[in-house]
């Protein structure tokens, strides 16, 4: 019916389902050689299977089907879902109480629980359910959505095999947006979901070869380390490094902006990192004045770090007050509760981080659980 979002490994549609008589989400996988379920599939089917009546299940995209499509380029993957609202929606982000956070780290907590990394928690990675869709008939989301554009596909080179590329493209629609246009976008407590599994996998196997790379906005200290340096210094993406990306997201979510500034280089990032996670692991330091890189300019030596260590109490503090009047929200006992629970998130060493089921007991939890039971 509709393209809904689109990414490096995959496309969204809109579709309807006629035995359930429903709407779904069918997300396309890239072509590959082989008609093989790729990790995203098998993690979520997993779950499907041993995450029922857990605290958090319900917190992860719901898978409904799994099936292999061939093509021209290939088999294809397909997920079918239910239909989200993407957090990254800034309309939808307007609607974020404090009660999403609490539900996000719920999802990690079962995630963690159940012995799944995510490997990519940023904004663009959760969504909002949405049932109040079914009660629109088909006809009424293609009329709303008449006037998208659509675009010809047409190859630079005229030897180009056509029957691998599309005769056209059309951009992304929201359900979100219409739903509001509709006054039926969701009201009251928003039903959190965790999205796109694509770079998951579990703690008891080998780290595999994750595909893409999270956003610089949500990557611990660690996995930029590891990333410079080629993979021989430090770690890749760890249970650890989801907790830490995890409370950059919450900080996006309530705030509307990123925790830590990506504007400036990877050296400067870095130095913001440690400023807001504390003193790195005493390993560390010697690493920065070594040739042995792939940037030439990062990491030149060790002076860079002296502004980091700076008292991680004080970083925070004069942070915290101009944050929240940049974002024109009073710094309020419950502002600080949330913080705080991002600080035990936001550390430089990763086995210093609280884990999110520890996190589940933090006062800012509790509250916002005992609320959601009083409802």
């Amino acid at each position: 019916m509709l393209k809904l979002g689109f990414g490096a490994f995959a496309t969204v549609w809109l579709a309807r389902d006629l035995v359930e008589k429903r709407y779904v989400a069918v997300k396309v996988g890239h072509g590959s050689e082989k008609p093989l379920p790729d990790r995203e599939g098998e993690v979520l089917s997993q779950i499907c299977k041993t995450g029922p009546g857990k605290l958090g299940y319900e917190r992860v995209i719901e898978l409904l089907d799994v099936f292999i499509v061939e093509g021209p380029n290939g088999f294809h993957q397909c997920l079918v879902t239910e239909v989200v609202s993407p957090l990254s929606d800034q309309d939808t982000a307007h609607h974020c109480s404090y009660d999403v956070s609490r539900q996000i780290v719920e999802g990690f907590a079962f995630l963690h629980r159940e012995g799944i990394v995510h490997g990519d928690p940023h904004i663009g990675n959760f969504g909002i359910a949405l049932p109040q869709l079914e009660q629109f008939e088909e006809d009424d989301i293609i009329d709303f959505f008449a006037s998208e554009e659509v675009v010809a596909v047409v190859p630079r080179d005229p030897k180009f095999p056509m029957n691998s590329i599309p005769p056209y493209i059309v951009a992304p629609s929201s359900i979100g947006f219409f739903l509001r246009k509709r006054k039926a976008f969701p009201a009251g407590s928003l039903n959190v979901k965790i999205l796109d599994f694509g770079r998951a996998y579990r703690m008891s196997q080998a780290v595999p070869n994750l595909l893409g790379a999270a956003p610089w906005m949500i990557r611990p200290p660690e996995v930029l380390l590891h990333e410079l340096f080629d993979g021989r210094v430090d770690s890749t993406w760890s249970e650890a490094a989801d907790i830490w990306a995890v409370g950059c997201t919450l900080y996006h979510v309530k705030l509307g902006g990123n925790l830590i500034s990506t504007m400036g280089s990877l050296e400067d990032y870095l130095v913001q990192a440690i400023q807001f996670g504390g003193p790195p692991p005493e390993t560390w330091p010697k690493l920065w004045d070594t040739q042995d890189r792939k940037h030439e300019n990062c990491c030149r030596d060790t002076d860079t770090l002296a502004p980091a260590l700076h008292d991680r109490v004080e970083v925070w503090k004069r942070y915290e007050t101009r944050a929240y009047r940049n974002s024109f929200r009073m710094l309020d006992d419950e502002s600080l509760e949330f913080l705080n629970l991002i600080k035990r998130m936001i550390i430089t060493n990763p086995d210093e981080r609280t884990p999110t089921t520890v996190l589940l007991t933090d006062p800012f939890m509790v509250k916002r659980r005992k609320e959601e039971e009083n409802i």
